[in-house]
């Protein structure tokens, strides 16, 4: 063979790496990836059943999308979701319809949306393995919900954990927009609309902000540059935010509950820092208790790694930022993340807000910013260790693995699912019910048969929490049954309904309810708790104040 020829079929073929394409082309991975992570969490959505909080929502997108956009007459609770996960209520209805399946779908849409901007994130501008990396370790982390508390927090109902998307979105424009004078001004109105769906985005959204800023601002001696912009963006967005509340409530909208701000007692701040590092721990699915069996146990395990590079990454990313010389540009997104999280823990454990592990919702949001700090701290360090590859690719395959077992779970039947298909087969068709056994009645009867959110106290009165003021007029509908839940042991409902309203014609036993049924409007003189307050009438509730504070 003549040397040259030798010299060129002596080379050995480029290896093929089949992922390439992907890592050249994120956006196809997130097309490839989007659809099986969405049907896996309705699977495990619908596992949980449907409850009141979350088809609340779903009947409040109804009414939008026939026209009643202000939701004018409606009460919400002290998150309103009106411009987040409300519109995506609206989209699901529109594409999948109005029934016991919507609130499923649509947590596993805000879900899949979260994972995919924590992807983003943690990819920054990143390229090429680093930028693999980076989503890698920010989708491992965040993408697989644990079964139990976690799940319920995550793909339940709208509760903080949609709120990362505004927020991601807000960090993203500013971290890859051009600079300009008018980069503020489009911040400022992010912020704004992801306040007026979550008033949770002032702590972890614009505090962060005007925090970072300033000390950016401070550390280079500019006090007229970027930094000090966006310093008044953060201010700005509050008050874009209350304007525009107070706009849509004398436009006739939807009236909000002050989020509940009391601060815990000093001999409290132990416990709650305890129960914060539990919830954080379920949220992350780290928390053993929360698993069933040893292989569920393992990878608790597993995931503690996650949740252990992700609180690493929070100490690397403060520690430089105070550390960073002045003029260097150093990681804003980043900075921002980390700042959002230590005001999230440190609001948790100074309120009066935890009680048990159902308040991991409060710091949600711990899970996707922890993930994008871990993506764009451990991420570059990664891609430089030579057998990375084989390796991610068997975490990649436990983790769908886990994923795919979550998702072939099989769940208990929802609660009240007996009593919505017994009240629409004996055509009972309107009524009064405890809170968690009203709005989700409605919704698994696509509306077919309404029950209206009641509080048994002291006396049945109607509840104004996520209802609707018109759907206790006597003169327009006429209630003639009750359903009361029986789960708590002691509870005294029932016989405090028997008081008030007289025997029932009939009494029907179901699990963890009861129904009683009248031949009688129930509406009649239907006291009301407007929240705190308790008034003869619904109508007589006290105007709601500004809904942020």
């Amino acid at each position: 063979m003549p040397p040259v020829e030798r010299a060129v079929t002596d080379v050995p073929p480029k290896s093929v790496d089949p992922t390439r394409p992907l890592r050249r082309r994120p956006w196809l991975l997130a097309a490839v990836a989007a659809p099986l992570l969405f049907a896996a969490y309705l699977l495990i959505s619908r596992q949980l059943g449907v409850n009141s909080d979350g088809a609340s929502n779903a009947l409040q997108a109804r009414e939008m999308l026939d026209g009643n956009v202000l939701l004018s007459g409606w009460t919400v609770t002290d998150v309103s979701f009106y411009t987040n996960e409300l519109l995506l209520f609206m989209l699901v209805e529109l594409v999948y319809g109005f029934h016991g399946d919507t609130t499923h779908a649509t947590a596993a849409l805000v879900f899949t949306l979260v994972v995919l901007l924590v992807a983003a994130a943690a990819k920054g501008r990143a390229t090429g393995r680093e930028a693999a990396a980076r989503i890698g370790v920010a989708v491992a982390i965040v993408a697989v919900p644990a079964l139990g508390h976690a799940a319920i927090t995550l793909l339940t109902s709208p509760d903080h954990t949609g709120t990362a998307i505004p927020l991601l979105a807000t960090w993203l424009v500013l971290e890859r927009a051009r600079p300009g004078r008018g980069l503020p001004v489009v911040i400022a109105v992010m912020l704004a609309w992801a306040q007026i769906a979550d008033p949770l985005v002032m702590y972890i959204g614009v505090l962060p902000l005007m925090l970072v800023s300033g000390w950016r601002a401070w550390r280079g001696r500019s006090w007229r540059g970027p930094d000090a912009r966006l310093v008044l963006a953060g201010a700005g967005s509050v008050v874009l935010a209350q304007v525009t509340l107070v706009l849509l409530r004398a436009a006739g909208g939807f009236g909000a509950h002050a989020a509940e701000a009391k601060l815990a007692e000093l001999s409290s701040l132990g416990r709650h820092a305890w129960l914060g590092v539990r919830v954080v721990a379920v949220n992350y699915g780290a928390y053993p208790p929360d698993r069933h069996g040893p292989l569920d146990t393992f990878m608790s395990a597993f995931h503690l790694v996650g949740l252990l590079a992700a609180a690493t990454a929070l100490v690397v990313v403060v520690a430089r930022a105070l550390r960073r010389p002045a003029g260097e540009p150093g990681d804003r997104l980043a900075e921002l993340a980390a700042v959002g999280v230590l005001v999230n823990l440190g609001a948790f454990v100074v309120s009066a807000l935890p009680t048990d592990l159902l308040s991991a919702r409060q710091v949600v949001a711990v899970l996707p910013l922890g993930a994008v700090l871990a993506g764009r701290v451990w991420g570059p360090r990664l891609a430089t260790l030579p057998r990375a590859a084989p390796v991610a690719a068997a975490v990649a395959v436990l983790l769908a693995a886990e994923l795919a077992g979550h998702a072939a779970a099989r769940g208990a039947p929802g609660h009240a699912e007996d009593v919505a298909e017994w009240l629409d087969g004996r055509g009972l068709r309107y009524g009064l019910g405890e809170y968690w056994n009203a709005n989700n009645i409605t919704l698994l009867t696509s509306g077919r048969v309404a029950v209206r959110p009641v509080v048994a106290g002291d006396r049945v009165a109607a509840y104004r929490w996520e209802s609707k003021v018109d759907w206790y007029d006597a003169a327009t509908h006429d209630a003639t049954f009750l359903v009361l839940d029986t789960r708590v042991p002691g509870a005294r409902a029932e016989a405090v309904a028997t008081a008030q309203f007289g025997a029932p014609a009939e009494r029907h036993e179901f699990d963890g309810a009861v129904v009683l049924v009248y031949r009688k409007d129930l509406l009649a003189g239907l006291p009301a708790y407007c929240v705190p307050e308790t008034v003869p009438d619904i109508r007589d509730c006290p105007s709601h104040g500004v809904a942020l504070f």
